[in-house]
């Protein structure tokens, strides 16, 4: 049975986290010849981006050796070069003024101070380097998202769902940014249609995909997954029924983009 990480990879970069990659690219360009630093990379979908439009030297840094395993398999099989890092975003092993550009693709709200990671971004960008992020927007306009939430809160009496959706207000967003150093802060709203494949598939392929990417769930080991899986199906099939089209899972997905420089 494939691991959580490797589900992460192939459920959801391709409907989710590869379009959204895309975007950030563009908000990030001009890329070419920069040294860029992606910080919560996961199976790194944002850094083999950034590699393959030609930055000059590409790295990737996450906590989970399990994600990073996925995205030097992904990286090798694409042929783009990333240098990959385990490490904390709290405390990024690089110099000072070590990179043109820092992205940080919906990994903010998971960092255990995210002052502190702000503020290392700030520090490891060389002056009038460029940051470019992204979070979701509130749960309250992810509605699926929501009755997930509550579906897994009363089987285990806690969700980590409602951490992805945890940095959506837009003011509060760019002032954690200015707070940490930043000027020129802009933050977007922005929107995209996901599509995931077999509805029945979807409810275990999230949950895959939380225990891998949401800390406080990551303690759940494969037949707890299960369980969980079974249960909260059947609890979320009149939801899951609402976003079904043409044998697609089809939902909006909500972000804001933030973009800043280095003082």
């Amino acid at each position: 049975m494939p691991n959580p990480a490797e589900n992460y990879e192939t459920f959801m970069v391709p409907a989710f986290f590869g379009p959204w990659a895309d975007r950030m690219a563009d908000r990030a360009e001009p890329i070419a010849g920069v040294s860029a630093l992606d910080v919560g990379s996961g199976t790194g979908v944002v850094a083999r981006r950034l590699a393959r439009l030609g930055a000059g030297r590409t790295v990737g840094l996450d906590a989970s050796p399990a994600m990073l395993d996925v995205a030097r398999a992904a990286a090798s099989r694409e042929g783009v070069r990333v240098d990959w890092h385990e490490g904390a975003a709290e405390v990024l092993p690089f110099g000072d003024g070590e990179f043109d550009l820092v992205t940080c693709q919906f990994a903010l709200m998971f960092f255990a101070d995210r002052a502190a990671a702000l503020r290392e971004m700030h520090r490891v960008l060389r002056p009038g380097g460029r940051l470019c992020l992204s979070v979701l927007q509130a749960i309250a306009r992810h509605p699926l998202y929501g009755a997930l939430d509550r579906a897994i809160e009363r089987r285990l009496g806690a969700s980590g769902v409602d951490q992805i959706f945890a940095l959506g207000d837009a003011d509060a967003l760019a002032a954690r940014v200015a707070a940490a150093g930043f000027r020129d802060v802009e933050v977007e709203p922005a929107s995209m249609d996901a599509r995931f494949g077999d509805p029945g598939d979807f409810i275990a392929g999230e949950i895959e995909v939380d225990t891998a990417a949401i800390p406080s769930m990551q303690s759940l080991d494969a037949a707890a997954r299960k369980d969980l899986v079974r249960a909260v199906t059947d609890e979320m099939a009149g939801p899951l029924a609402e976003v079904t089209c043409n044998g697609q899972v089809v939902m909006p997905f909500h972000v804001l983009i933030a973009s800043a420089r280095r003082a």
